[in-house]
């Protein structure tokens, strides 16, 4: 995953003079400088997280000392569990979100930037006000569960020319018992990239999916491999050998029986998954 620049501990901010604050009533969003000197980070807010409501992240910033330059980044955990954030809005000066950053929110609308580039592990997850989500194609990193338990999700658009869609990234809130499958998650719409080749058998994991608009063909999608990944274990009597992550790929009646239920819409017709078969038009 890609590495957040200057996510400084406290101690060690402090002493150099570099946090600066802006306050938000009883809370406080605290940036930091880059590594390098030339753009802000937002570090995470301070004080009463329950007390931030809405925030506006300033496309430039001045900690007093260094001047103005431009905020580049929103650090890993930055808005997480800020329980009462309904607003936020995002400059297009930014072009990476971090690990778990609007993390349990309650984000009411969402607009990523045509800026952004990497849009990091769990960065949106549990955000449980949120019911639409357009990922702009500027991005060309989707981290594992980036909108993962977003219980109010109804469609999502993923504009970006991604390869992979990986583990968790629309997964659902959900309860499978001996009867049935419960769900608590509204997504049954998504829409994806005629660049997607791969999937993880989680990646919309939960969802009653009704319908996948894919922007390639049917020839396109029937090339699509849905994956899981497993440990490889070094072989016995090979004692300098290492553990390996390896990719398992879905048969093609493990890939139809996975999209059971789910309209698949191509730029060149339809594909209906069910009865464990698929019915082209």
């Amino acid at each position: 995953m890609k590495k957040i620049a200057a996510i400084l501990s406290a101690a060690a901010v402090a002493a150099a003079g570099l946090f600066s604050f802006s306050a938000c009533g009883s809370a406080e969003v605290t940036f930091s400088l880059s590594d390098d000197g030339t753009y802000y980070i937002v570090s995470g807010v301070t004080g009463n997280k329950s007390a931030l409501k809405s925030y506006d992240i300033p496309a430039e910033y001045d900690d007093g000392e260094h001047g103005v330059l431009p905020v580049k980044e929103i650090a890993t955990d930055a808005f997480m569990s800020c329980n009462s954030l309904t607003s936020v809005t995002i400059p297009d000066s930014i072009t990476t979100i971090g690990t778990r950053a609007f993390a349990y929110n309650n984000i009411l609308e969402l607009t990523i930037p045509d800026s952004v580039t990497y849009i990091g592990y769990a960065a949106f997850a549990y955000s449980s006000s949120l019911t639409t989500v357009v990922i702009p194609s500027s991005v060309t990193d989707l981290g594992p569960y980036a909108f993962a338990y977003c219980s109010r999700l109804e469609n999502a658009h993923v504009e970006a020319d991604i390869s992979t869609l990986f583990a968790g990234t629309f997964r659902g809130i959900y309860t499978i018992t001996e009867a049935d499958v419960y769900t608590e998650t509204n997504l049954t719409e998504l829409y994806l990239p005629a660049t997607l080749t791969m999937m993880h058998t989680t990646a919309i994991e939960g969802n009653f999916m009704e319908t996948i608009y894919f922007a390639g063909t049917t020839e396109q999608w029937d090339a699509l491999k849905v994956f899981y990944a497993e440990e490889k274990l070094p072989e016995e009597g090979d004692e300098d050998g290492e553990t390996e992550i390896v990719q398992i790929f879905y048969t093609e009646e493990q890939k139809t029986a996975h999209f059971q239920g789910v309209t698949v819409v191509c730029s060149d017709g339809t594909l209906v998954y069910e009865n464990n078969t698929v019915t082209r038009s």
